[in-house]
């Protein structure tokens, strides 16, 4: 599960990277300035390269494994995942022995009839019902990790528009060691550290 929250913090910060790439660029775009004539690049080159490009990256690794709210959030749904395996383990055991004991009454033939079809419908139901919940606590534990994904996306992509409006970059890429879209970055460029500084700044 880390892995794939790993993954997923990767893909949520090239989002908001994407997002913020949008509105940089679609701002200049509306700013109402006049569109220059058309002219050779070389001597009339666009406003987006007439300046040096500003380009920072998050370590999505650092950030999965020291930002304060994320770890919570992680260690929660391991408890709850935990909690509802428990849950069903041990509601199916009962059931198994349930059902063992019924056909231990099957086989004696000290039964009647009716009563062993009334047992028969109680067990089939219970396990009708087992089914149904494990059907249902797994549909809430996605639930519950879609929503923790949403709102660590909300999170930092406050955070990076922050740092995009004081610093003035215009890209802010994702990197993961041996598994992320930068093979290759220079560490002059993280401000992974400032990054979760402000992320566990926040009030949670």
């Amino acid at each position: 599960m880390q892995r794939q929250l790993s993954l997923a913090l990767q893909i949520l910060l090239l989002i908001a990277v994407a997002h913020l790439y949008y509105l940089h660029f679609s701002g200049k775009a509306s700013s109402g300035n006049p569109t220059p004539t058309a002219a050779p690049a070389r001597e009339n080159p666009p406003a987006a390269v007439q300046r040096p490009v500003r380009i920072a990256f998050v370590n999505a690794d650092t950030l999965d494994a020291k930002y304060n709210w994320l770890k919570e959030q992680k260690r929660a749904l391991e408890q709850r995942v935990q909690n509802a395996e428990r849950s069903m383990k041990n509601k199916k055991e009962a059931l198994i022995r349930d059902l063992e004991a019924f056909q231990e009454k099957y086989e004696s033939g000290t039964v009647s009839r009716a009563q062993l079809e009334k047992e028969y419908a109680l067990l089939a139901e219970r396990q009708q019902k087992l089914a149904q919940e494990e059907i249902r606590l797994g549909q809430q534990l996605a639930e519950e990790r879609e929503k923790a994904l949403n709102e660590l996306m909300a999170k930092v992509e406050a955070q990076l528009r922050a740092l995009q409006a004081q610093i003035g970059y215009d890209f802010i890429l994702s990197y993961s060691k041996g598994g992320g879209q930068v093979l290759y970055a220079n560490d002059s460029l993280d401000i992974t550290n400032r990054v979760l500084e402000l992320l566990n700044a926040q009030k949670n």
